[in-house]
């Protein structure tokens, strides 16, 4: 069973940004942060809010049937890094070490 509070629905600005589909599988990547015993594990104590969320959108995007989803959670989270003053290369790479990591965990 997967509970998703109300706020996260509320805290884009615009709610035509992600399909339903894609924020209840970014809500589903924070619980297997939280849950799966490989994941949390690994990085109970270790990752900033800014980079859960990151963590959350690429779980989500694994668990996205639909291209159209998955590309909406991967552009969340580079658009997270290039918040930070990571340039798009270095995002690029470092969310593809990210999602390799996640898949091997998985």
């Amino acid at each position: 069973m997967l509970t998703v509070y109300a706020e996260a629905f509320e805290r884009d600005a615009n709610p035509e940004d992600f399909s339903l589909v894609s924020i209840l599988a970014h809500e589903r990547g924070h619980q297997l942060l939280a849950r799966h015993p490989r994941i949390a594990s690994r990085i109970a104590g270790q990752v900033s809010a800014a980079g859960e969320e990151i963590l959350a959108s690429l779980l989500g995007a694994m668990l996205c049937e639909t291209l159209a989803d998955r590309d909406a959670l991967v552009a969340k989270a580079t658009a997270e890094l290039l918040d930070r003053g990571v340039t798009v290369d270095v995002a690029t790479q470092r969310l593809q070490e990210l999602w390799d990591l996640l898949e091997a965990l998985l």
